[in-house]
């Protein structure tokens, strides 16, 4: 996934994080020139300033989303808003559906799978009316797909 945000620091600055759910890699981008990245504890990004000063930003975890926010100067700055409760709820929706079929253990993976996806869907800069659809029909879809490989196999 592609976050754009803005730091206090660097306020006519864009950056981009770029993060794998998967694999949890970060690339951090300043204004489209990619940050390096020390080799120090915590792997700070090395973000250099207009003095020529290097602030180190620290990938911090924010809990409990798995999306990172950065830590510069003991200051946490998010990369994207934080979600609502409700947000998880329907981000949720998928496990419903383990528990209509009986908590098969390959559905208990497809759901997992769905619920990190749709967190990346509501993160997106959509608007709520298309983020929940969006959750909605990726949950149908694999409903839909259950029912045929239940058929199938």
């Amino acid at each position: 996934m592609k976050y754009q945000f803005t730091l206090p620091n660097f306020p006519e600055s864009i950056f981009e994080m770029k993060y794998s759910t998967w694999f949890g890699e970060q690339s951090l981008y300043k204004d489209d020139v990619p940050m390096e990245r020390s080799t120090e504890k915590g792997k700070p990004f090395l973000i250099p300033t207009k003095s020529g000063e290097i602030l180190k930003a620290y990938p911090k975890k924010d809990s409990p989303s798995i999306v990172q926010a950065l830590e510069i100067d003991q200051n946490q700055h998010n990369i994207v808003e934080k979600l609502k409760l409700y947000d998880f709820a329907i981000a949720l929706l998928p496990f419903c559906l383990v528990f209509i079929f009986n908590g098969k253990s390959i559905f208990i993976a497809i759901a997992l799978v769905a619920f990190l996806n749709n967190l990346d869907i509501l993160r997106t800069n959509s608007t709520q009316k298309n983020k929940y659809l969006k959750v909605i029909v990726q949950t149908a879809v694999i409903t839909a797909l259950y029912f045929v490989a239940i058929q199938l196999f």
